[in-house]
């Protein structure tokens, strides 16, 4: 019985994916939701991991890469980009750096930014 009401979930899942108008429908109310509520848990894992790296970089004292874009293509052991496809973002202050994810609206400093920020080393505090 559960397996019939499986097909059949799946079978009006497909009809309404092969309508341009519902697959729309579809998406916005059902997939983005979901897909950013697991890139909202993804995210801040990544940007530690980004930050260890770029930390050991700074304490060996190459300083911070010329290009961040390219340093997460070539070194950065994570994706490039972020869940939402848009590039992570480097901000150095004098006292720290930050590494950000602009959100699910893809949008710099807006309340759904993840970021993560790490003292500089050597850096008055």
């Amino acid at each position: 019985m559960i397996k019939k009401l499986f097909l059949v979930a799946l079978a009006a899942f497909a009809v309404g994916m092969a309508v341009p108008s519902t697959r729309a429908t579809i998406q916005e109310r059902a997939v983005t939701p979901v897909l950013d509520d697991i890139g909202k848990r993804l995210t801040p894992r990544r940007l530690e991991a980004m930050a260890n790296q770029l930390d050991v970089r700074l304490g060996r004292g190459e300083g911070f890469p010329g290009s961040f874009e390219g340093w997460l293509r070539r070194d950065y052991s994570g994706p490039e980009l972020d869940p939402w496809e848009n590039m992570w973002v480097l901000t150095v202050g004098r006292r720290d750096y930050t590494v950000s994810s602009m959100g699910p609206d893809g949008l710099l400093a807006t309340d759904d930014d993840i970021t993560e920020s790490r003292p500089l080393p050597g850096g008055r505090r």
